[in-house]
């Protein structure tokens, strides 16, 4: 199993096996309705057995246009996940989305380290250029760390999810170029490329 490592966590392929433990705490994430009114999603309705034969089934595809992973202590511990949906490989761009799942690791850098962990990855090793992403007007905590890993807002914009229906939100951004400048990495010829991970 290959992980991508920060100081403290890693980025652990959403492809890699899982096991019933491991399952049943990502269904934990699943059905709480407070962690997912800030990230943008709504309870599932599946069973535990249903979530894993969905959650075992999705990670044979490893589809083109998203690349998911779990957030991983130096323990092996699952506190996360963080990803990029929406992949347009011709306009070399992508959506970020980010959960902490396990509450206990909440405001203490650990969401923060998995996006420059993610982004230095995506950066380095492929064709994106840009990476956006979408917060509530009031997730002003989300905002600060997007902001702190250097990410800028956009502006206000009105958004529509099969989740949770329209709504108000808050777009940020962030180029290659901007992030490999900032965090002073070093800027390569990437391969047009997407075969990436």
């Amino acid at each position: 199993m290959n992980i991508i490592w920060g100081d403290r966590i890693g980025l652990r392929r959403f492809e890699d096996y899982l096991t019933d433990a491991q399952i049943a705490r990502v269904y934990r994430w699943s059905c709480d309705r407070e962690l997912l009114r800030w990230s943008g999603g709504t309870p599932t309705e599946l069973t535990l057995s249903e979530f894993r034969d969905r959650l075992r089934g999705d990670s044979h595809f490893g589809p083109n246009h998203r690349r998911a992973f779990f957030i991983v202590t130096r323990t092996g511990e699952l506190i996360g996940r963080v990803g990029c949906f929406a992949i347009d490989w011709d306009e070399h761009e992508a959506e970020l989305g980010i959960v902490i799942g396990e509450t206990a690791y909440w405001g203490q850098g650990y969401g923060r380290e998995a996006i420059l962990t993610m982004l230095r990855h995506l950066f380095q090793t492929t064709s994106l250029e840009r990476i956006n992403l979408f917060t509530f007007n009031d997730n002003v905590r989300a905002q600060r760390c997007f902001a702190a890993c250097g990410f800028r807002t956009v502006g206000a914009v009105r958004r529509f999810s099969p989740d949770v229906g329209e709504f108000d939100g808050v777009e940020m951004e962030i180029t290659r170029r901007e992030f490999l400048a900032d965090f002073k990495l070093p800027m390569r010829q990437i391969p047009v490329s997407q075969d990436m991970l």
